[in-house]
């Protein structure tokens, strides 16, 4: 067994060898409103458990990669894909691995490839509503036909209590109800989970700070069966 001393060498000897700086994203997030990242976290967890262990996962729209290192522990693979270039050069400075790999792109209406599960957490909000359906297609695209697909974004019903910072950006927020209902246009099978704070439930979703909707049963092309 190894003491503690011994532990905390590891520990030091790895950080020596490798040097883990965020991103402007979430250093500027972690200096300005540490609790976020608790937040955000807490739903990258949640999507691990529901769709990532020994599965093939594709995140769309990763940022920084902060969520790669909770979504990839237990999968077969991933792949995460964003717009900002800068974003991604940080991803792959911290977290690229032989399982673990990052794209920099544009990836409405795009295909990687087939994967089990296509995770996309406070992304859709910052897409134009005449544009949603691109973003919607993308994950049935990369979807196998027995793959799931989550989905995470605010609250259209907490808006008024979202911070300005929060609140920028947001173009297209979505209520319980439309994203049921729109997730119901590209999946057979549709879960719905609320999140305040760190803690995910399957309470009164209007009283939801934050959506999370699990999309199973892909329609082929989006269309009804």
């Amino acid at each position: 067994m190894k003491t503690e001393k011994e532990a905390w060498n590891k520990v030091k000897d790895f950080m020596a060898d490798r040097s883990i700086e965020l991103g402007g994203h979430w250093s500027y997030n972690l200096y300005n409103d540490p609790k976020r990242l608790v937040f955000v976290l807490s739903r990258y967890k949640f999507a691990a458990k529901m769709a990532a262990k020994n599965k093939t996962v594709l995140e769309l729209g990763c940022s920084e990669g902060i969520g790669a290192p909770i979504l990839s522990e237990f999968a077969a693979g991933y792949t995460g894909v964003d717009l900002d270039g800068d974003a991604i050069a940080a991803a792959k400075r911290n977290w690229a691995s032989e399982k673990v790999d990052f794209i920099a792109g544009d990836f409405l209406d795009k295909k990687y490839g087939s994967f089990d599960s296509v995770v996309s957490l406070d992304v859709v909000e910052h897409i134009d509503r005449k544009s949603e359906a691109l973003f919607f297609r993308a994950l049935v695209n990369n979807l196998k036909t027995d793959g799931v697909a989550v989905v995470g974004t605010p609250n259209a019903a907490a808006a008024r209590y979202a911070s300005a910072a929060s609140r920028l950006g947001h173009v297209n927020l979505f209520d319980a109800e439309r994203l049921r209902s729109t997730m119901k246009k590209y999946f057979k099978t549709v879960m719905m989970f609320g999140s305040n704070d760190e803690i995910i439930h399957t309470g009164f979703l209007p009283m939801a700070h934050y959506l999370i909707c699990l999309g199973f049963g892909k329609r082929l092309k989006g269309g009804r069966s």
